[in-house]
């Protein structure tokens, strides 16, 4: 069997899509050594491609550069029409919501979230419209749908008229090869000196109304004005996305808020190793790999009660009502001078990891491809 996977958004700062291509072609290439994949990746990051992905999986460069969204929606569907005669592929995955008209080929999606049918305000007008079209086209028409939670399963049911056996839940996972605080030893951390361990509490994602960074601000103020937490400092590390500029303004107001924009690797770990807590504060997440990611290097998170965080976190972490204020501050003051209850957390940061692996998100994957 020929499987084409849509790898589009397989570029350096392509963010949790481009870490879910990445992982699932890699795992793939592992378990299976019986069908044969072709890979489709934006113009301008073949070469990229070629040296991270899987060299046992065929690369094809598409006609679109990652820097062409509209002309890529508007013509890929002819492309990839020429592409199933060409090659012959019997089943094309789109690790998102796009995905074309196909003569022959079973059409398989995967929905990360469905934040445009809870939050349309967290996406500009032009955006939300076109995904409005897509999602719902996209979603009636696979013949099978992955969602990577079983939170993003239910609101899928939710929100369309789709049958429940279409659907199957396959957790993400996190890369703990990559997570590891090997990689980091002795590792000298550059980008602001004042940054000691367990000095700051960090928070890491894109600046966006969704993950509630204005009432995180508000929190941790009101943390400051315990006396022996008034040198604490908190850190946000995210790219500007959509509507950050009250956040920005927020955090210039207070010299113990400190933001960084995308940061290397390295100094994302150091970051995750070295807090005294992670906090997630968002309102919405399909999965959320932060707390994760904070796990995977020994760090405790204080995170939202909604969506699919619970599922992910289980107990290993602690929780607020992302919508009220002194919820927010009194767990992350729990979490930080509560020391039987923060050790308790602690101990179960490696066991709950331990049920996230990308190995086991391929294998359930390729069940799907050979079933439909």
């Amino acid at each position: 069997m020929k499987i084409a996977i849509n790898c589009s958004f397989f570029i350096p700062k392509g963010g949790g899509i481009k870490e879910y291509i990445y992982n699932l072609t890699t795992n793939l290439a592992k378990v299976d050594s019986v069908n044969e994949y072709v890979l489709y990746v934006a113009s301008d990051y073949y070469d990229y491609a070629l040296k991270e992905l899987p060299k046992t999986m065929r690369i094809k460069a598409t006609p679109f550069s990652s820097k062409q969204a509209i002309r890529r929606s508007l013509l890929e569907n002819s492309f990839y029409q020429k592409e199933e005669k060409i090659e012959k592929f019997e089943v094309f995955h789109s690790p998102f919501f796009h995905v074309p008209n196909l003569k022959t080929a079973k059409r398989l999606i995967t929905v990360h979230d469905l934040r445009l049918c809870r939050y349309p305000e967290t996406y500009t007008f032009l955006r939300y419209q076109f995904l409005k079209r897509a999602v719902k086209k996209s979603i009636l028409v696979a013949d099978k749908i992955i969602t990577i939670s079983d939170f993003t399963k239910n609101e899928l049911l939710h929100f369309y008229d789709v049958e429940e056996s279409k659907i199957t839940s396959i957790h993400e996972a996190i890369n703990l090869e990559s997570f590891n605080v090997k990689n980091i030893d002795n590792y000298n951390f550059k980008l602001n000196k004042d940054l000691e361990k367990d000095s700051f509490v960090l928070s890491v994602g894109h600046l966006e109304p969704r993950k509630n960074y204005n009432n995180l601000i508000k929190a941790f103020k009101k943390i400051q004005n315990e006396s022996n937490l008034r040198k604490l400092k908190l850190v946000i590390v995210g790219k500007k996305s959509f509507d950050y500029e009250q956040t920005l303004k927020n955090v210039i107001l207070d010299s113990n808020i400190l933001h960084l924009d995308f940061v290397d690797f390295k100094d994302l770990l150091w970051l995750y190793s070295n807090a005294k807590l992670f906090v997630q504060p968002s309102f919405y997440e399909g999965f959320g790999f932060a707390p994760l990611e904070a796990a995977a290097l020994g760090t405790v998170s204080v995170v939202s009660n909604t969506s699919s965080t619970p599922e992910i976190c289980k107990e290993s972490a602690f929780y607020f009502d992302p919508f009220e204020v002194e919820d927010i501050a009194a767990n992350i003051k729990t979490a930080l001078i509560d020391e039987v209850l923060f050790k308790e957390k602690q101990d179960l940061l490696a066991s709950n990891l331990s049920r996230f692996s990308w190995q086991k998100n391929a294998e359930e994957t390729l069940k799907i491809y050979n079933s439909i």
